[in-house]
């Protein structure tokens, strides 16, 4: 059994793929962005025992990134992540960062506090989620697929260069899924987006964008997160797992049909 840390296991995919692991037989570090989640998150993995190991982490806060560092993982799932959305034309270069500081640099950093350790053992898995964004992108959710699209190099460029310490590196690509995280990405843009700016006459074009990507929303994660789990426990995990199967033929169909 290994030990495993999961970044943004507060709920959604993180959290169900934390209870599959633990449910396994192994140790989850599940770790949550704020304090005021621990609580919620303790009494949520409390049947799991000592498996669950909660903990505080903001993957942006150097501190909280060497505490990770100190706890010997064996595998890394770099889960966290925020976003944005609205047309890239208008959106500040500062909002932009933020979203790369959570989503790529951060991701990052914290895997270079776990390798050391992996390095030393002569094992170790990291395991990058990406999304279906990352290969496909939707027009107005730049600010977050530009990230995703930065984690397939990430993903890719160390999948080759720790191969000789032993170590794994995989992709995980979800698609939709309703777990709020799209309406609050959809939502960031609400707050500098100016609706009679630029796109004053085109307002209809980011809703349209939007209603594709909910409608086709899977109401469980239990697809992608079993693919998580899959990923973890392959002796030699595949470069990249992808869910729910029928959204990428579908959307992948659709988007290349429109470009």
């Amino acid at each position: 059994m290994k030990k495993i840390l999961i970044t943004g296991a507060r709920g959604g995919i993180g959290l169900d793929a934390a209870k599959r692991l633990m449910a396994l037989g192994h140790t989850v570090y599940a770790t949550a962005h704020h304090e005021r989640s621990i609580k919620a998150l303790k009494e949520e993995l409390t049947r799991y025992g000592d498996l669950a190991v909660v903990e505080k982490l903001d993957v942006t806060d150097p501190g909280d990134r060497a505490k990770a560092g100190a706890w010997d993982i064996d595998i890394l799932i770099n889960n966290a992540a925020i976003g944005n959305s609205g047309p890239l034309a208008e959106i500040s270069i500062e909002k932009l960062r933020e979203v790369f500081e959570t989503n790529v640099f951060a991701g990052i950093a914290l895997a270079q506090e776990c390798i050391p350790h992996m390095k030393r053992q002569g094992y170790g898995k990291l395991v990058f989620v990406s999304s279906i964004e990352g290969l496909v992108p939707s027009p107005f959710l730049a600010p977050y697929s530009m990230t995703k699209f930065a984690i397939e190099n990430v993903g890719i460029t160390l999948r080759e260069e720790l191969k000789p310490f032993g170590i794994d590196v995989t992709l995980i690509n979800p698609g939709a899924y309703h777990t709020g995280f799209n309406q609050r990405n959809f939502a960031q843009k609400d707050e500098w987006f100016d609706k009679q700016g630029l796109y004053k006459d085109h307002l209809d074009l980011l809703d349209v964008t939007e209603k594709k990507i909910t409608f086709f929303e899977q109401k469980s994660t239990a697809t992608i997160a079993k693919k998580i789990v899959k990923a973890v426990n392959a002796r030699h995990a595949k470069r990249r797992y992808s869910a729910p199967y029928f959204q990428w033929l579908v959307l992948s169909s659709l988007r290349r049909l429109r470009i």
